[in-house]
């Protein structure tokens, strides 16, 4: 039996239970604890709601991370395994990164888009879109100084999975920095950079944005696209992650229900959490 502490963030952009910030909601009234709950896991339930105000997209991420972390490291201390559910990636990511030691924790990112933009490079502005680039300390630098506990993770330790079709500047970017970078098709490619991974880092952060998945597999939001991996690739590539004994703190995001129309990716969703957990 696994100890859980399972978090719901339900924002997109700051806006609460709007687009991907319903599927946090979505997946838990779809009983997704009570899934976990039926393999004889111990699941502790934990929702953040943001104060009724105007939140722009940073402000908003700020207050998130901050009332997360602690929940995270609660977590964490009670030798929990922790899942966040949230409606856009930075809020994830960034609890975990406030949560675990930056410089001793390895971070394995799957998304079809590498969320490495800069507000230099961004022609939409969108700040979501930048989360992996201040996970490693590329951009935003005032506003990760109000992040909880929050310095960058080096470049070395972090593994992209399952990115296609980055924009031009960004690929750019990509390129030139220390990312290992795992293409769609190069999947098996995973073990030895999960093994490379385990020799210079303690613990693992598992970010799944599901949009990751083909559009074969069905729609996880509006900027699902072909050309990403099957359930069956995602879900061996998480039995390998679960498999090293590593993973401390795992996240599910961009799950927006509104495209989902045959509930095939609340599936997929439920598969992955039960291997991130088990």
């Amino acid at each position: 039996m696994a100890k859980i502490t399972l978090i719901a963030l339900p924002y997109d952009s700051g806006r609460p239970e709007e687009r991907m910030g319903r599927g946090p909601v979505h997946l838990l009234e779809s009983g997704l604890a009570e899934r976990l709950r039926e393999n004889q896991h111990d699941v502790d339930v934990r929702a953040v709601r943001l104060s009724e105000a105007f939140y722009s997209e940073g402000q908003g991420l700020v207050a998130l991370q901050n009332l997360a972390v602690p929940i995270v490291r609660d977590g964490i201390a009670g030798e929990r395994r922790v899942l966040i559910l949230s409606g856009n990636c930075g809020p994830a990511a960034l609890s975990a990164a406030g949560a675990l030691n930056p410089r001793t924790t390895g971070v394995v990112w799957f998304d079809a888009h590498a969320d490495f933009n800069t507000p230099d490079t961004s022609a939409s502005g969108f700040l979501d879109g930048m989360s992996l680039a201040i996970l490693v300390g590329r951009c935003w630098p005032a506003l990760a100084a109000r992040f909880v506990g929050f310095e960058p993770i080096p470049e070395t330790n972090i593994v992209l999975v399952g990115t296609r079709n980055p924009d031009s500047l960004e690929a750019t970017a990509l390129s030139q920095s220390a990312i290992t970078i795992i293409a769609p098709t190069k999947m098996d490619a995973l073990a030895r950079a999960v093994e490379a991974l385990s020799e210079r880092t303690e613990n693992f952060y598992v970010h799944l944005d599901v949009d990751v998945l083909d559009k074969s597999e069905g729609r996880a939001n509006s900027y699902t696209s072909g050309g990403g991996i099957s359930a069956h690739a995602l879900y061996a590539a998480l039995e390998l992650l679960e498999r090293s004994g590593r993973i401390r703190v795992a996240g599910i995001t961009s799950y927006d229900p509104g495209c989902d129309h045959d509930g095939s990716i609340s599936k997929i969703i439920e598969n992955a959490a039960t291997i991130l957990v088990s």
